[in-house]
């Protein structure tokens, strides 16, 4: 025999070896579920998520170990956020097979959620009032603003600037504070409801106050300090 005639059967018989095994590759090859595939349904599910939001999420997936052998899931996956309350910003999500001994994996993520959240429009002082000409509506990255935000102007009735605010400064909880309805020396109306009748009178406020404070006041006619809660602008109502 010929040296090329040995080298040729020995790659003969190693050709026929791996015939014989490719369909045992191939049967294992398909019971391993595609990392691909995991991708892609956490994806739509991160993308059909209902944020209350005008615009689509950004999203970037972290990496699976492509030594990942996870076995092939006969049914849809299930998939959700790994925490409830955690559904954008950095988080990660819970894929699961949801068969009987099916496998779970924790899928790190991170999404960005878009709003038009309110702004300053102007620059605003400490104590001023927010109303219309003072905001403006701005597209922001929502998973960004860890103070919160506002994004309807009902949310702003009774606030003002509770300091210094430069124009486009995002609004939130605590940059504002509740409106003053009562200044410290203001007059006011005191409201007494007595046996279903209403008694006004007028006194001059020893405070500031916001709504629903208790307030001292100084009443006009009988000069007595009374004590009652702010319900209005410079209204007080007082009781017995």
């Amino acid at each position: 025999m010929s040296l090329n005639s040995g080298i040729k059967s020995k790659l003969r018989a190693a050709l026929a070896c791996c015939t014989l095994l490719l369909p045992t590759f191939a049967l294992w090859a398909g019971e391993i579920q595609s990392l691909a595939s995991i991708r892609m349904q956490a994806e739509s599910y991160v993308m059909s998520y209902p944020y209350e939001s005008p615009y689509p999420p950004g999203l970037k997936l972290g990496n699976l170990d492509s030594r990942l052998r996870l076995k092939a899931c006969q049914q849809p996956l299930s998939i959700e956020f790994s925490r409830p309350g955690k559904v954008y910003g950095n988080t990660a999500l819970l894929v699961r097979c949801p068969v009987q001994s099916g496998w779970k994996i924790h899928l790190p993520a991170r999404i960005d959620v878009f709003d038009d959240v309110i702004v300053a429009a102007k620059p605003l002082l400490r104590g001023q009032f927010i109303d219309a000409s003072a905001i403006a509506f701005q597209k922001h990255n929502i998973a960004r603003l860890n103070n919160g935000y506002y994004s309807k102007n009902s949310a702003l009735d009774q606030l003002q600037a509770g300091r210094n605010l430069s124009r486009g400064a995002v609004l939130t909880p605590s940059n504002l504070a509740p409106k003053l309805l009562v200044r410290s020396g203001q007059q006011v109306t005191l409201v007494l409801n007595y046996n279903g009748l209403q008694i006004k009178s007028t006194g001059k406020a020893l405070q500031s106050a916001r709504l629903g404070d208790v307030v001292r006041v100084r009443n006009s006619q009988s000069q007595r300090i009374v004590e009652g809660v702010v319900s209005g602008e410079a209204l007080v109502r007082v009781g017995i």
